[in-house]
């Protein structure tokens, strides 16, 4: 078997985080020049079945993927494939990942890692398959990492293109009318998603009168964002963005650190910014013109945020 490589995007959710996961539909975008790179190397000489786990930024040096968590989610994309494939037993190599995603910070990291596991072990073992097969196999990867996720991660990161999602309906791929500037920056809070949405999912369920018109209105902004975005309409882009860090924090899903980081943003000249991701840590986006990208990453930086970037959704008209 040769050496395989593959990589899988981050994401980021423009608009819908939480709602979505309700059916209301969500808008997400591909980083994709934020990735996880793997290398897939066999090992010729190894009994059968030992496939160990080389990954830096998680601090595994040669673990045996068996040894790592069930939920975790290299641990899960190798045995989807395994038991996609009705496999007796794994293959023997080593998957050597490098990345440049921050992990755990609410920009798909977990989905990234699955659908690169994924794609790449499916090519070494000969067997590619197409995206719509991935990400069927990446969503399943999700649902034990995140117990009730909407399924928007795998789908953004396995197509890495703009989406329109919503549970249950037909992907729309979105097409911008113009190209799109985001800074993104990190609070330096980490917060595991799952825990978001568990505890969200806990207050729905004993004040649904409260929280059910919060998420409605969320989705609005999403259909709102899409027409804009289609349409090039900057202004209701930003009016959107800001309006959902507002219903956000109505949800106790922002933070004060999160907070600080979108007045700073906006402070520094961007168009608009709210949380993305879990919330209650990870990152921010701000929605900034290309004059003014700098500007806004520096006051980012001046004021204390961790590892601001740029990123551009290039338009298609």
């Amino acid at each position: 078997m040769p050496a395989i490589k593959s990589s899988a995007c981050g994401k980021f959710i423009l608009v819908g985080e939480h709602a979505v996961v309700y059916g209301q539909p969500a808008i997400a975008l591909p980083l994709s020049n934020r990735r996880i790179t793997l290398h897939i190397e066999p090992q010729i000489l190894a009994p059968s079945g030992k496939i160990k786990v080389f990954f830096p930024a998680l601090g595994l040096d040669g673990e045996p993927v068996d040894k790592l968590p069930s939920n975790h989610p290299i641990y899960r994309a190798v045995w989807e494939v395994i038991n996609y494939l009705s496999l007796s037993q794994s293959p023997s190599c080593d998957l050597r990942f490098n990345s440049q995603l921050p992990i755990g910070t609410g920009l798909g990291s977990s989905a990234s890692m699955a659908v690169a596991t994924i794609r790449g072990l499916l090519e070494f073992l000969g067997h590619p398959l197409s995206d719509a097969a991935i990400n069927k196999l990446a969503f399943e990867c999700e649902k034990y990492v995140h117990s009730n996720p909407s399924g928007v991660d795998n789908t953004v990161i396995t197509y890495e293109e703009p989406v329109f999602y919503q549970k249950g309906q037909e992907l729309v791929s979105l097409k911008p009318a113009a190209d799109l500037h985001f800074v993104l920056a990190d609070s330096g809070i980490q917060k595991s998603t799952g825990e978001t949405v568990s505890g969200l999912a806990e207050r729905y369920q004993t004040d649904s009168a409260l929280i059910k018109p919060i998420i409605e209105s969320i989705g609005q902004l999403a259909n709102s964002a899409r027409r804009a975005i289609e349409t090039g309409d900057l202004a209701e882009i930003a009016e959107a963005i800001n309006q959902n860090q507002r219903l956000l924090a109505e949800l106790e899903l922002s933070c004060p650190e999160l907070d600080h980081l979108v007045n700073v943003a906006l402070e520094s000249g961007a168009l608009a910014a709210k949380l993305t991701g879990g919330g209650k840590g990870g990152h921010i986006l701000a929605l900034v013109k290309a004059n003014r990208v700098e500007t806004v990453l520096q006051g980012l930086i001046t004021k204390g945020a961790l590892n601001p970037f740029h990123t551009v959704i290039r338009g298609v008209i």
